[in-house]
């Protein structure tokens, strides 16, 4: 009998000490997370937060709950180290709803010109999150995680996304940890992943680009009769489907050959656009682009392999706007009319007939045109990052020829 008690008394013991180890786990998991990123037993990108039935019903005051699932990768790893993970239901541990996801911690959005992207300003970050539009894309409406796990990182995240394609034929993306383990992201913003940021993206490029009309209007009324302007007034009002056309004076090129813009299709918005004037007068042996003389070349441009590298297609993008890369293709199809050669888009400089490679920068457009080599950058009215452009393709090439062209 005394054996039995004895027994009984250290059960009792081992009972409440196992229910103050869980009232101490409780406790501190229930702390509130620091922008640093969870923690989970010590590991980061996972986390855990209680809501205590004891502590309500203690007179305590209610706890959020935030439960963050690790990565099959993650929790192989805790497993080594003898660390067995609870197991949540899958609408339990929806990353959408945890304190940490960007969508519901963002106040403000921005777009950068000049960065590239979008600047999300969130609740409890001193700076934005810069995210690029590479990662936006504003016309999915349907889309599908892969899992419930949260990535440490957005490249981890891709490679599994890589590794587990789906069959459904909705577009999948992943989850992970940004903004250095603050917050919660999808690897594709949109409005099936995170409708408040992308109402807002839509709402900061429509203002933008109402905004850019505006005052590119007050430009060309204040300033009209320039050569510059007259090529902006003319790429921004034609936007009817049959604008008038008003060609190019024929003028004479190297060897004697005409050169003009290719009449546009009448079909086709795109082709509407004439050639950039400042590329035609380049052409006919009279560059409205100053010349520079040549400087040092960068160690990178010096170092880099003569290799020629594989010609890309010309159809690819130079930037984010919209105006130069259809200003550019309209460019292409004329230097394509009158017989350039060698043509390239966004891709490292090379000698004339490919000859070599020359260095690591990347001009908007380069052709060769009569044996010579030319390259081209699109500049907008406010940047000034032309001169710098033009002094590194001369200092690479001194043989070449450098158009300046102003886009907006």
């Amino acid at each position: 009998m005394h054996l039995v008690a004895c027994c009984h008394r250290k059960a009792q013991r081992l009972h409440r000490l196992s229910g103050l180890a869980l009232l101490l786990l409780l406790t501190g998991c229930a702390a509130k997370p620091s922008l640093a990123g969870p923690q989970w037993y010590g590991q980061s990108g996972a986390g855990l937060a209680y809501d205590s039935p004891a502590a309500a019903s203690a007179g305590q005051s209610a706890v959020d709950v935030d439960f963050e699932v690790p990565t099959p990768q993650q929790a192989g790893a805790l497993h080594r180290r003898g660390v067995i993970l609870p197991r949540v239901t899958p609408g339990t541990a929806d990353p959408r709803t945890h304190r940490d996801f960007i969508d519901l911690r963002v106040t403000a959005v921005g777009f950068g010109i000049t960065a590239g992207g979008y600047l999300l300003y969130c609740e409890g970050l001193p700076l934005p999150v810069l995210v690029p539009e590479a990662h936006v894309d504003l016309g999915i409406t349907s889309a599908e995680p892969l899992s419930v796990s949260v990535h440490s990182d957005r490249d981890t995240a891709l490679e599994d996304l890589a590794a587990h394609p789906t069959s459904t034929g909705h577009k999948a993306y992943a989850y992970y940890r940004g903004a250095g383990g603050a917050l919660i992201a999808p690897t594709l913003f949109s409005p099936a992943t995170t409708p408040r940021t992308a109402q807002a993206m839509l709402e900061v490029r429509q203002q933008l680009a109402e905004t850019m009309q505006r005052d590119l209007k007050v430009l060309l009324v204040s300033l009209t009769g320039t050569k510059v302007l007259q090529g902006v007034f003319s790429r921004v009002v034609r936007v009817n489907p049959e604008p008038a056309v008003h060609p190019l004076p024929r003028r004479q090129g190297q060897g004697g050959q005409t050169l003009e813009p290719r009449p546009p299709a009448q079909n086709s918005a795109t082709h509407t656009l004439p050639p950039s004037p400042g590329l035609v007068q380049t052409l006919t042996g009279n560059n409205p682009t100053p010349p520079m003389t040549p400087g040092p070349r960068l160690p990178q441009d010096v170092g880099v392999s003569p290799k020629v590298p594989q010609q890309l297609p010309t159809n690819r993008p130079i930037g984010f706007s919209p105006t130069q890369n259809a200003q550019l293709q309209a460019d292409i199809r004329y230097l394509r009319d009158i017989g350039a050669t060698n043509i390239r888009v966004n891709q490292q400089q090379l000698k004339v007939d490919n000859g070599q490679r020359m260095g690591t920068n990347r001009p908007d457009l380069q052709f060769d045109y009569n044996g010579r080599r030319y390259h081209v950058e699109y500049e907008t009215p406010t940047s000034n990052r032309g001169p710098g452009h033009q002094s590194r393709i001369t200092s690479n090439d001194p043989d070449t020829e450098v158009i300046l062209l102003i886009v907006p």
